[in-house]
């Protein structure tokens, strides 16, 4: 993120954000994993996958979530 930008900061009307994200793992196939910003001790993940490989994810996944 361009610190000189501070999205953070901003505020378009409707408050400050609670999150701000740029994205760029569309062109690196990473996989973010991230705190979420609420305190409620979850998790966010975020993925960019050819709609095939998401859909077959997102059933392992909902599958694992099963199991817990």
């Amino acid at each position: 993120m361009n610190k000189n930008i501070q999205f953070t900061y901003q505020d378009f009307g409707w408050g400050k954000p609670t999150k701000v994200e740029m994205i760029s793992i569309d062109k690196t196939g990473a996989i973010r994993v991230s705190e979420t910003r609420d305190g409620s001790g979850g998790i966010e993940i975020g993925m960019v996958l050819n709609k095939h490989v998401m859909e077959e994810s997102a059933s392992v996944f909902a599958k694992g979530l099963e199991i817990l």
